[in-house]
């Protein structure tokens, strides 16, 4: 039913109605994107963590996988990791680790004590706890999203939800009494839209995160993919910051015969952030 004496729905008339949910709806928006703005905010503070630590660069760019691809590409300038020439994608260790050897990198050399597929590398126990470790420090820090910020984005989607609902019901009881509801229908179509983009849009990185990866690029632009750089004149530490700043583009600029013996050319077709 849902219509009094006067014929209105709700006892509302459908002009009145539409004002209000509009103005509903722009307010609750507005809302959550604020709350959204200030939970991806991070720390500003954090943005000197990664200095020093090219495999949390590489993490916080393109997640545990990019930060393997990292250490690996230092462990292969100092000779303590080694590919196979018969099967793409396969890695051992080398010579023993040197004494700046990360805690990523000496977990991949115990793990890779006989040939193994490098993408299965981040699965290893060893490996997956030094990734973890990383992941922890870049969320203490504010560069990285948490599972409870994460959490909390999920739910900032609920609200514009319950609007969205609320004017499908308007719709779907005026439509009953032959009320004029195309206005309401696109404003609660539009709340939906907005409901789906807030709760599929998910970031990975802080705003602070993503400024620290801006400021790490923009003082080694001498590592980027464009620039070619010589790995072996500038060092594991060098190497390993290039691919965890630039991605693997990098690897296939400085060293292509080792990215095409690690596979990295798929990897880059199969790695979905950066």
């Amino acid at each position: 039913m849902g219509t009094n004496l006067t014929g209105e729905t709700w006892g509302v008339s459908p002009t009145t109605f539409l004002a209000g949910y509009l103005l509903l709806a722009v307010v609750v928006t507005a809302l959550v994107c604020w709350y959204r703005a200030r939970v991806v905010a991070g720390d500003p503070a954090g943005v000197t963590t990664i200095d020093g630590r090219p495999e949390d660069v590489a993490h916080l760019n393109g997640g545990p996988h990019l930060a393997v691809y990292a250490a690996l590409s230092a462990m292969h300038v100092d000779g303590t990791v080694v590919t196979s020439c018969r099967t793409p994608g396969q890695v051992r260790a080398g010579g023993p680790l040197t004494r700046s050897a990360t805690g990523l990198q000496r977990a991949i050399h115990r793990s890779a004590h006989r040939l193994i597929p490098g993408r299965s590398l981040r699965t290893h126990a060893a490996v997956a706890a030094e990734l973890a470790r990383i992941a922890r420090r870049l969320e203490s820090a504010g560069l990285l999203l948490g599972a409870s910020e994460r959490d909390r984005l999920r739910s900032a989607a609920v609200l514009p939800g319950l609007v969205a609902a609320l004017g499908l019901v308007r719709v779907l009881v005026g439509a009953t009494n032959a009320r004029p509801i195309g206005a309401l229908l696109l404003v609660t179509m539009a709340m939906a839209t907005v409901t789906l983009l807030l709760g599929a849009r998910m970031p990975v990185r802080t705003r602070a995160g993503d400024e620290a990866l801006r400021r790490v690029r923009e003082q080694h632009p001498e590592l980027s993919p464009s620039m070619h750089p010589d790995w072996v004149a500038s060092g594991p530490s060098a190497a390993a910051l290039s691919v965890g700043a630039f991605g693997l583009g990098a690897m296939l600029a400085a060293e292509p015969a080792f990215a095409e013996e690690l596979a990295a050319q798929r990897a880059v077709a199969l790695d979905g952030r950066g």
